[in-house]
C-alpha cells in the first residue's frame, strides 16, 4: 500500500483515515462497545481545545502515563496533532523514575490513569500545572489531590471552538524515555517526520489494510507498539481492540476468540511460552509421539496438526504475528514455519521511530529480521574482513532528532553525515537480509581473540525444558551461565518437590551438568560454557523486560 501525504506530520496522516475509514470501527476495549473513526477524530478535536483552552501550547510537554486503553490513543494523538509534545511514560518505571521524567521534560500536564496517580507525589515544585483523568479526562479530582492552587492552569474556557494549530513535519511529537536502570535514562526526540516516514514506509513493506483486527499486548508507552500497533493500523484503517488489565495467558486467549484477530504484535517471550508449556509439554507426554518428534517428516506432521490447533485457539483468523523486540528462539521460529503459523519479524529501536527492517510477508527468512524498509539506508560499520560483522549503522529521515537536554549523548551516537549507531552487531546477506549477532557492549573476546556472542549462546540454552531465564558471561577467563530454572517442568518430569534435600540438590546438579553438556555440543569449541550456576529467582528487568545484564555479571568484567 502506497500512502501520499501532503505534509508528513501526524495530522495529515490521521486525516486521511478520517475520510476514508469515517464508520469503521478504528479502537475498542474487549467486551465492551468500540469507537468508529469518526468518533476518535471528534474526540480528538474536543480534546485538543479542551488542552488549548487550559493555556497548553503547541511546543509544551505533556505526559502520558496509563494501561491501553482507547482514551490513551486519543490523548496521544489530541496532543501530536495539536502541535504538542506527548511523553508516553512506562508504567513499569519506578516512582522516582517518572518524577525525573516529569521533571526532565518540564511537561506542564498529564494524563494519569488514576491507579498510578501516586507517582506524582512530591511534584509540587515541578512545571506541573494540570493532571487529568485518563479514564474520562475530567481534572477537578487529581489536581485538587497532587496540585496547589497557585500551580494549576485556569479552567477550559467556554470558548472552544478556535482553529487547531497545525504542526509543521520537523516540529517535534513525541518525547521517549528509554527503559534505563535508573532515574536519568534518555529521552528520545522524535518528530513528526521521524514517525509518519517510518509508518508510511513500514505499510509499504508489509500490507495491512481496513479488514485487519489488531488485538494489542504491548504497552502503547513503548514506540514498537505506539508505531507498528496504533498509528500503522490507523493508517491503514484496520481496527484495533486491547485488553483491560494485565494481559494473563487466560485473559489474552478469551480475547482471541472473542476479537478474532488478524494481526497480533508481541514479543518473541509470548509465543515461545506457548511453544514450550503447551506444545511441547503434549508431545514429551506420550513416549510414541516424542520420539516420533525426533525424526524429522514426523515432526513436521505432527507441528502442522499443532499448528491448526493453536490458530483456531487463537479466534481461527490470524493472518500473522509481528515479532520485535528481541529475536526468536530458532527451534519455535522452525516450529511457526513448520506449523503453517503465519508471522514476521522486525528491527528497530526507539532512536529510529523505531521500525528499520521488516521481514517480507511471503518471504520470510528465518534467523534474520528482515530487509531495510525503503527510504532509509543501513551498513555495516567497519566489519570484520572475515565475518562480515560489525556495528549496524542508519540514516535517513527515521532517526531521531536526538536525546533531550543531552547533547553529549546525542553526539556519542551519531557519525559524520548523519548515520547513527544502533550498538547491535550484525551482518546482511547478498539479498540484503540483516542478522543480528548481538549488543556490540556484550561481546565477549575468546582465548584466541574469537568474538563470542552471549545473546547466541542464551538462545541455545532457552531451548531446554528446564531453563526459563539466563545470563551468559565470562569469569576469570572461564564462560559462566546464571540460569533460572523451571520448576514446574522439573517437578513434573523427576518428582523434585517429593525428593528429600540431598536428593533434590543432587538432581538440580546432574540435570545442569547434563544440559550443559548437551548445550555445548551444539556450540564452537571457543564457544563452550565451563559452568551453569542457578540462580533461585527471575532475573530483574527493564520495564520492556529486558534483562539488567549488569547486576549479574562481575564488575570487572563490565566494559
Amino acid at each position: 500500500m502506497l500512502i501520499e501525504l501532503e505534509t508528513n506530520t501526524i495530522t495529515a496522516l490521521l486525516n486521511r483515515a478520517f475520510s476514508k475509514h469515517h464508520h469503521q470501527t478504528a479502537v475498542g476495549l474487549v467486551g465492551e462497545e468500540s469507537l468508529t473513526y469518526a468518533q476518535v477524530e471528534q474526540k480528538i478535536r474536543d480534546l485538543s481545545a479542551l488542552l488549548l483552552s487550559r493555556g497548553i501550547q503547541p511546543g509544551d510537554r505533556v505526559a502520558i502515563l496509563g494501561d491501553n486503553c482507547p482514551n490513551w490513543i486519543i490523548a496521544y494523538l489530541s496532543l501530536t496533532t495539536a502541535g504538542i509534545v506527548a511523553v508516553p511514560i512506562l508504567t513499569g518505571f519506578p516512582d522516582m523514575d517518572t518524577r525525573h521524567i516529569i521533571r526532565n521534560a518540564e511537561c506542564v500536564a498529564a494524563f494519569v490513569a488514576p491507579k498510578y496517580a501516586s507517582k506524582f507525589e512530591g511534584l509540587e515544585q515541578s512545571p506541573l500545572k494540570a493532571i487529568l483523568d485518563l479514564d474520562d479526562f475530567s481534572n477537578t479530582k487529581l489536581e485538587n489531590e497532587y496540585l496547589n492552587s497557585r500551580q494549576r492552569l485556569p479552567q477550559a474556557s467556554e470558548q472552544m471552538d478556535q482553529p487547531l494549530p497545525q504542526p509543521a513535519p520537523e516540529d517535534l511529537a513525541v518525547i521517549i524515555y528509554t527503559s534505563g536502570t535508573t532515574g536519568h535514562s534518555k529521552g528520545v526526540m522524535l518528530t513528526h517526520n521521524n514517525i509518519v516516514t517510518d509508518v508510511v514506509h513500514s505499510i509499504e513493506k508489509f500490507p495491512i489494510d481496513h479488514r485487519d483486527r489488531f488485538l494489542s499486548i504491548l504497552p502503547l508507552s513503548h514506540t514498537f507498539e505506539a508505531t507498528g500497533g496504533m498509528l500503522c493500523p490507523l493508517t491503514a484503517g484496520s481496527s484495533i481492540y486491547y485488553l483491560k488489565g494485565l494481559p494473563t495467558p487466560q485473559k489474552l486467549m478469551s480475547a482471541m476468540t472473542e476479537v478474532k484477530p488478524t494481526a497480533v504484535l508481541s514479543v518473541p517471550l509470548v509465543i515461545d511460552k506457548i511453544y514450550r508449556k503447551k506444545v511441547l509439554p503434549q508431545l514429551q507426554s506420550k513416549a510414541l509421539l516424542w520420539r516420533a518428534y525426533g525424526i524429522s517428516p514426523l515432526r513436521k506432521v505432527l507441528n502442522r496438526a499443532a499448528g491448526k490447533k493453536l490458530v483456531k485457539s487463537f479466534g481461527g483468523e490470524l493472518r500473522f504475528f509481528m515479532f520485535g523486540g528481541a529475536a526468536l528462539n530458532m527451534d519455535v521460529e522452525n516450529f511457526l514455519r513448520e506449523a503453517g503459523i503465519s508471522y514476521s519479524t522486525g528491527y528497530g529501536m526507539t532512536e529510529t521511530s523505531p521500525i528499520m527492517t521488516i521481514n517480507p510477508f511471503g518471504k520470510v527468512r528465518i534467523g534474520s529480521c528482515g530487509q531495510p524498509i525503503p527510504g532509509i539506508e543501513m551498513k555495516i560499520h567497519q566489519p570484520d574482513p572475515e565475518t562480515g560483522i560489525g556495528e549496524i549503522i542508519v540514516r535517513g529521515s527515521i532517526t531521531m532528532k536526538g536525546y533531550y537536554k543531552n547533547p553529549q549523548a546525542s553526539q556519542s551516537v551519531f557519525l559524520p553525515e548523519g548515520w547513527l549507531l544502533t550498538g547491535d552487531l550484525g551482518y546482511f546477506d547478498a539479498e540484503g537480509y540483516l542478522f543480528i549477532k548481538g549488543r556490540s557492549k556484550n561481546v565477549i573476546v575468546g582465548p584466541s581473540g574469537e568474538n563470542i556472542y552471549p545473546e547466541i549462546i542464551e538462545q541455545e540454552i532457552l531451548k531446554s525444558p528446564y531453563v526459563q531465564e539466563v545470563v551468559v558471561y565470562k569469569s576469570h577467563g572461564k564462560l559462566i551461565a546464571k540460569v533460572y530454572l523451571d520448576y514446574d517442568t522439573i517437578d513434573q518430569q523427576h518428582n523434585y518437590n517429593a525428593l528429600a534435600e540431598e536428593e533434590a540438590t543432587n538432581l538440580l546438579q546432574s540435570l545442569l551438568e547434563q544440559e550443559r553438556q548437551a548445550v555445548n555440543n551444539q556450540l564452537p569449541n571457543f564457544s563452550a560454557i565451563n559452568k551453569w550456576i542457578e540462580f533461585p529467582e527471575p532475573f530483574e528487568k527493564t520495564p520492556t523486560n529486558k534483562v539488567k545484564r549488569y547486576l549479574y555479571i562481575p564488575a570487572e568484567e563490565q566494559s
